[in-house]
């Protein structure tokens, strides 16, 4: 098997380069795309890729879809989430009094409120002892560990004996069944943020190919917390194929990037080059005096909590912003009003637009209606325009878009944003996420805020590193300006000095 490693620092290209050499695959080698797959980290990033590649034949996927299509896996009746956990406590004898709340982060990985789950999951992440994934959580005082056994191996007879599975089984089973189906080559995109586990399917299904294709940094490696180990990434064996010259990062923001570095702990030194512009490096800004009416722009927090204040301050301000959680205009409201002028405008649109628009619009007497008049149904119309909404449903389509019915602070934040100037059929310019969220994503001016939790802290006084590489991803998005601030938590990172 022929293995190519493509280790490379922030915007030097990475991804461009595995595309380069897919083409080769596909155009020198004369390799079947069937017989090519992709492998991504993330939804957004395998969306991304196969936006890229534009080849349908290649098997473009995250490893856990990968896991579910191969193992004919019905996420819907056999997923272990939500309602399904009350089964598993009625069925344990330990659990009838937990929480078993949780959720999915953007990268298929489960985050557990309960402790018992959170090590458990670790555990199976790392391929670690359960003791072991405590001591690293910091749990092992807290918790039960006894308890924290029993559970895991009641959960285990549980979906034995009742086919239920867990998002990590997804990736287990792939490896256990040998379900890799035919390949000849295997592309991997940010290497470094794999756990054990996944690493484990990636080898498995590499020993299919004849060749393979990993690209990361180690640096980069964010979700130490979710069993992501850079160290597996460093002791990769094969022909090295260093991407050294950033596209993004200009000579300020690489000068205090390096800074963090000697407080790394394991790390494989690799150069980088800066891009040839200075760019600008704004230490102690104050946010409210920052120039946010032009220009593109990322701010960036270390928790979703921090978030919150710096999205009232952006609605006291009258600018939109693009957020996992903005209340007053979320993205089916947003595509509704798009919709809706785009009709006006004299546009066709396909059904899945008039589906964004349908919940907002209203008829004649003041009732919503879910289906045609005439027997279609929204289902099974393929594109619609504004007279056909008329005639077909007595739609009150014509005026002012404050027709729709979304609810009055939204109108009042909608009319405030255009009478800024706001052009609402545009993308917004403002991004405000977690440096977690932005992964792999770059802008021309990044405001990065250093405050981090209590907790947080405590926790990096005994493990700083995970702090580092993540505070060096926040600080290596930026493209021309980087501003450093602060809400005035009582702890702070200290950007290119120990956590003290």
């Amino acid at each position: 098997m022929h293995r190519i490693i493509i280790p490379g620092p922030p915007g030097t290209g990475k991804t461009h380069r595995l595309m380069q050499l897919l083409d080769n695959e596909l155009n020198l080698v004369k390799t079947d795309p069937e017989k090519i797959a992709y492998i991504a980290f993330s939804n957004a990033a395998a969306n991304v890729a196969k936006e890229r590649i534009k080849n349908d034949k290649i098997y473009v996927s995250t490893m856990h879809s990968m896991g579910t299509k191969e193992c004919n896996i019905n996420t819907k009746t056999q997923l272990l989430k939500g309602d399904k956990w009350k089964n598993f406590k009625n069925f344990s004898s330990y659990c009838r009094d937990l929480n078993f709340e949780s959720r999915i982060n953007i990268n298929g990985y489960v985050e557990h409120t309960n402790p018992h789950m959170r090590i458990i999951e670790l555990a199976r992440n790392k391929k670690i002892s359960i003791e072991e994934a405590a001591v690293e959580l910091e749990l092992h005082y807290s918790t039960d560990i006894w308890l924290t056994e029993q559970i895991a191996a009641d959960l285990k007879t549980y979906k034995d004996s009742t086919g239920m599975i867990e998002y990590s089984d997804m990736i287990s089973k792939f490896v256990e069944e040998d379900r890799c189906p035919p390949l000849h080559c295997v592309f991997l995109d940010e290497a470094q943020d794999l756990s054990p586990l996944q690493w484990d399917m990636f080898f498995y299904i590499e020993s299919k190919c004849a060749r393979s294709y990993i690209a990361g940094d180690d640096d980069q490696t964010i979700y130490s917390f979710q069993g992501a180990s850079p160290k597996i990434f460093i002791n990769l064996k094969g022909r090295f194929d260093p991407q050294v010259q950033s596209r993004r990062v200009p000579r300020s923001v690489h000068k205090l990037a390096t800074s963090i570095f000697p407080h790394m702990s394991q790390r494989l030194e690799k150069e980088w080059r800066p891009r040839e512009a200075e760019g600008v490096v704004n230490m102690g800004s104050d946010f409210e005096e920052l120039p946010l009416h032009e220009g593109n722009w990322m701010i960036l927090t270390r928790t979703n909590k921090m978030l919150e204040r710096l999205r009232d301050h952006l609605y006291s301000m009258n600018f939109r912003f693009e957020a996992k959680a903005q209340e007053l205009l979320p993205k089916k409201m947003l595509n509704a009003y798009r919709v809706w002028k785009r009709l006006h405008q004299g546009a066709v649109v396909d059904k899945d637009e008039v589906k964004d628009l349908w919940d907002y619009l209203t008829v004649k007497d003041g009732h919503l209606i879910r289906g045609f008049s005439s027997g279609k149904t929204l289902e099974n119309i393929t594109s619609i325009n504004l007279e056909g909404l008329k005639a077909e449903h007595g739609l009150r389509a014509t005026g002012s878009w404050e027709q729709l019915n979304f609810p009055e602070s939204s109108k009042l934040y909608i009319k405030k944003l255009l009478e800024s100037g706001d052009n609402l059929m545009k993308p917004a310019r403002i991004k405000l996420s977690t440096i977690h969220g932005v992964k792999g994503e770059e802008c021309d001016n990044v405001v990065l805020f250093t405050d981090i939790e209590r907790i947080i802290y405590e926790s990096a006084t005994r493990n700083p590193d995970p702090e580092h590489r993540l505070f060096f991803v926040g600080i290596t998005r930026a493209k021309e300006r980087l501003y450093i601030c602060s809400q005035h938590y009582e702890y702070q990172y200290n950007i290119g000095g120990p956590i003290v």
